[in-house]
């Protein structure tokens, strides 16, 4: 009774909506879909072939899944991707300014293949 009291008292000063930011969304079969593809395309980047449209690809991948969740309204999916658009954001600059090392680009790789899975791990382990 005491904690039905308390969520109404904090209803009431903050809003209903921010309790939504707390409750972790449902599991949705296109999101692990989605999750999925960006953690193969990851894997599939090749360094020594032309790194632009495989960025490009990885893009449209992470996009497809901002907009999927954006507009489904599972906020806490959303936020997820904003580290990967950075590192991804960073590296599509760079390759745009020049040739990128095999090195970097491997190191690059490493790091989207991680980020994949973290969020992945995150996406999929949802009930």
């Amino acid at each position: 009774m005491r904690k039905i009291l308390l969520l109404f008292v904090f209803c009431s000063l903050a809003g209903c909506s921010t309790i939504k930011d707390y409750i972790p969304s449902r599991w949705d079969d296109n999101q692990a879909a989605a999750i999925t593809n960006l953690q193969q395309a990851t894997r599939h980047l090749d360094c020594s072939q032309p790194l632009a449209p495989q960025v490009q690809l990885i893009a449209d991948r992470v996009e497809w899944i901002d907009i999927y969740s954006k507009s489904k309204g599972t906020r806490d999916v959303a936020k997820l991707t904003v580290t990967f658009d950075t590192t991804l954001k960073e590296f599509g600059d760079r390759v745009k300014a020049g040739p990128v090392s095999a090195m970097y680009c491997d190191l690059k790789k490493k790091i989207f293949v991680q980020q994949a899975d973290i969020l992945a791990a995150a996406i999929m382990g949802r009930f």
